[in-house]
């Protein structure tokens, strides 16, 4: 506990909340006993301190952070403040007042707890983001937005949309973070994060259960039944993502039920997007017509 404080500061939730808090440990003494967020299970006989958040001195900590600690650093830090971890505020504040102390040292510092407290918890953020990189299935609403839901553990958003807004580019979509209520939007400029409280989304496009049905269908082909392996499949693609992914849910048949009304036929192939086609002229071989 330093200095003997048995003060702790209660930040807003945020991580320019907690940066704030960070602030206010260096210039107030003596430092507080812990950091911690709203919903932390409340230490008997400790004192709370309520910091409220100010982006002026958060700047300043992250400015000192990237100067004497290092970039990578701070990001490591940021993602590890994603996680769900009751702790996390007070871990990502010990991390902060090591670096700052020994500097670029810390890296070296692997036996630390304080160190591999923080990137075990940057590591379960980061490694969901890469499985969601690799899991999104997007589906081509009404008026061209393309849509894509997500169930993480972790609100992952901000560290996967600038993979599919470069991957996209052209296209305007939108990725739904169902467990946390929030979506990431994206109308080929930029992206941004908002909340869906009241979001309302088009309907699926009329092709839609066709693509949806030839994609299944490939997966279906490709494989070898003789060579599954569920264990092994499971390891690289975990259970938890299967509910998203086209490949891994019932026939269109059964998600889109009322296009399949009339037998349960496979929809026709869609017909071309533009409304002519225009014939282009054939090519002159040189060649006479005798040969």
């Amino acid at each position: 506990m330093p200095d003997g404080s048995d003060v702790i500061y209660l930040h807003d939730g945020s991580f320019e909340g907690l940066l704030t808090a960070v602030f206010e440990a260096y210039a107030r003494r003596p430092a507080p006993a812990a950091i911690e967020a709203p919903g932390c299970q409340q230490r008997l006989g400790a004192r709370y301190a309520e910091i409220p958040s100010d982006p002026v001195k958060a700047n300043r900590v992250e400015a000192g952070i990237r100067r004497k600690i290092g970039g990578e650093d701070y990001d490591l830090l940021w993602t590890a403040f994603l996680s769900d971890d009751e702790k996390k505020s007070d871990k990502i504040y010990q991390y902060i007042r090591l670096g700052l102390e020994i500097g670029p040292k810390i890296h070296y510092r692997l036996a630390d707890s304080r160190v591999l407290a923080v990137q075990k918890l940057a590591g379960l953020v980061g490694r969901e983001a890469g499985m969601l990189r690799q899991f999104v299935r997007f589906a081509r609403m009404e008026g061209g937005v393309f849509y894509g839901a997500i169930t993480p553990q972790y609100p992952v958003l901000p560290l996967i949309m600038p993979h599919f807004a470069e991957r996209f580019q052209v296209q305007p979509f939108i990725l739904h973070d169902k467990t946390h209520g929030q979506a990431g939007v994206f109308d080929t400029r930029e992206w941004v994060i908002a909340s869906t409280e009241g979001l309302a989304l088009p309907d699926s496009t009329a092709d839609e259960a066709f693509y949806r049905r030839l994609w299944k269908t490939f997966y279906d082909t490709v494989a070898i039944k003789e060579r599954t392996n569920y264990n092994l499949r499971r390891n690289h693609m975990p259970k938890k993502y299967w509910k998203n992914m086209v490949e891994m849910q019932p026939s269109p048949e059964e998600l889109f039920p009322s296009r399949f009304a009339d037998g349960g036929k496979l929809p026709e192939t869609p017909a071309p997007r533009s409304a002519e086609v225009e014939r282009l002229p054939e090519r002159e071989t040189g060649r006479s017509a005798d040969g």
